[in-house]
């Protein structure tokens, strides 16, 4: 296929927040008297939506923890995200193959603002789409149907890069191509059962997948 634009996810496809989203799960935990939990335990829940892990994790209002989440992740999330091995000469060049870019995610705006100007992404994403642009979460499309939108391009010419099985999923309902890459929190069996139109062990290889 000839790709025109791609589409990425944020954590576990270009970046690792786990220490700041570990660190402000158990506080907001802690604020509301619960159980703190596993790094492992929290790590399987990033890329999905916060509210879905703490009803998960717990009885008590997942509104409630989603707010003091959110107080104490405004001092973590962006200050322990990195990229990914690779990932900067990769989106570099991408960058040079003339090829657009965007993220989806569902981190909020202020956290992907913070991060993409942190990690001097910003020449390479003029255009992204944050939890606070959409109505539903992936695997609802809308974040990847707006993210098109903003490239103006069509599904037929994009590419979805992520590691979840949200983001196949949501990829499948716009319907856009997606290419799964392998995750740092695991999760590798559910991603590859959904049988992405690519699988990558790693972000390099998608350059084989592109235009030169």
């Amino acid at each position: 296929m000839a790709v025109h634009a791609l589409i990425f996810d944020l954590d576990g496809t270009l970046i690792d927040s786990s220490e700041g989203v570990v660190d402000a799960t158990n506080y907001a935990l802690r604020q509301m008297r619960e159980t703190e939990r596993s790094a492992e335990e929290i790590k399987r829940y990033i890329g999905f939506p916060l509210k879905q892990m703490f009803a998960d994790f717990t009885s008590a209002s997942a509104d409630a923890l989603y707010d003091h989440f959110q107080v104490r992740a405004a001092e973590t999330v962006v200050a322990s995200a990195h990229p990914l091995d690779g990932v900067d000469a990769v989106l570099s060049e991408v960058h040079k193959r003339g090829i657009r870019m965007s993220i989806a995610t569902t981190k909020t705006r202020g956290h992907l603002d913070g991060i993409i100007a942190k990690l001097g992404w910003t020449k390479y994403f003029p255009t992204s789409v944050s939890g606070s642009d959409v109505a539903a979460p992936k695997p609802d499309p809308e974040a990847f149907t707006l993210a098109l939108q903003q490239l103006n391009c069509n599904a037929a010419s994009a590419l979805v890069v992520g590691d979840t099985i949200n983001d196949i999923l949501a990829a499948r309902r716009v319907p856009v191509k997606v290419a799964a890459v392998r995750s740092p929190y695991g999760g590798h069996e559910d991603v590859a059962a959904l049988q992405p139109d690519y699988s990558l062990n790693n972000l390099r290889e998608l350059l084989r997948l592109l235009p030169v």
